[in-house]
């Protein structure tokens, strides 16, 4: 956070949650690097969360190393594409539940089980699906 007391970035302004995430993410890396124990670590979590001011998050930090920014932002990446990631099988399990009750009416009215016709759009998606997660995904910074 730093001690900059200038007109915007006084330490008596409140924080926002995105400040307090910021921090968040600083207190997870230290403890990565074995900076802190996880008993420092959820107490400092625990004061995060309680903190209303700048001030109260400098204090938090205080005895630790500023992040790389290279390393915050690689880890805020990661996190967000494994949340995408997971979204995108939401969105095969929401698929999944559509076609399995459409198969059911299907079932019902005809009296009798036909075909399992949803395990080949949902197998070839589950497939793809996988493949995600061990195929790169081309990144260019434009």
């Amino acid at each position: 956070m730093g001690k900059n007391l200038d007109k915007n970035n006084r330490p008596d302004l409140r924080v926002s949650n995105d400040e307090r995430e910021a921090v968040v993410t600083t207190l997870g890396l230290a403890m990565s690097e074995g900076r802190l124990t996880l008993v420092e670590y959820e107490q400092r979590l625990d004061a995060v969360w309680a903190s209303t001011t700048r001030g109260d998050l400098d204090e938090v930090v205080r005895d630790l190393p500023a992040p790389e920014k290279s390393t915050a932002t690689d880890v805020a990446r990661t996190t967000s594409e494994w949340r995408e990631y997971l979204d995108e099988w939401r969105w095969w399990l929401g698929g999944a539940v559509v076609m399995n009750g459409i198969w059911a009416v299907q079932w019902i009215s005809d009296g009798e089980p036909n075909n399992y016709w949803p395990l080949w759009p949902l197998g070839i998606w589950g497939v793809i699906l996988i493949a995600m997660a061990f195929m790169p995904e081309d990144k260019h910074d434009d």
